[in-house]
């Protein structure tokens, strides 16, 4: 009788210690995708039909060929509602949808606008995350007076919980620089 207790025992000991090993999930590996293109629209919010689309295309990622960047021109003093309409892998065929991938891991993505001079445009994000972070897909954009610049647009990829709504956690998934004219249509 002791020998049979023995071995439930054993028996109840070693079918617990075999189901209770599992093996660890591996951690979520982004795989950093080539972005060939980006596409802004910018929507006068006074005249729907005041609609400028501004795209910048780097066929061959890093290196190679320099991207072809169009000139983002804008009237001054006007209010804008803004999206980026496309972020594209076209060294994919078909093209790779990568702005959908950004929609559905918007808690690990930033978009970051940084104009310069500073004070040429105003730029709001109004999108945000599950975290009420922001992300950078759509929001508003207000001209001063006419003037020239840049508007750079930075994709940061922040994972394992680093975005806290700064650029500065995480790497950088694409960098444009678009020429920007603050100017009166002619």
């Amino acid at each position: 009788m002791k020998n049979k207790f023995k071995f439930l025992a054993f028996a109840a000991l070693l079918v617990g210690s075999i189901s209770a090993c599992k093996k660890d999930e591996l951690p979520h590996v982004h795989e950093e995708e080539l972005i060939t293109t980006v596409t802004l629209r910018f929507t006068n919010t006074a005249n729907a039909n005041d609609v400028v689309t501004v795209t910048a295309r780097d066929i061959d990622g890093d290196g190679g060929n320099a991207p072809v960047i169009g000139a983002l021109n804008l009237r001054p003093n006007t209010t804008y509602n803004w999206s980026v309409t496309q972020i594209l892998d076209e060294s994919e065929s078909p093209a790779e949808d990568v702005r959908e991938e950004i929609v559905e891991e918007n808690y690990e993505h930033l978009l970051v606008y940084t104009a310069t001079p500073a004070n040429l445009i105003t730029v709001n994000i109004t999108d945000r995350d599950r975290n009420n972070l922001p992300v950078g897909l759509t929001g508003t954009a207000t001209t001063t007076t006419a003037g020239t610049g840049t508007l750079r647009v930075t994709l940061k990829h922040q994972p394992n919980g680093t975005k806290n709504g700064t650029a500065a956690p995480g790497s950088t998934d694409f960098e444009f620089t678009f020429p920007l004219n603050v100017v009166n249509p002619i």
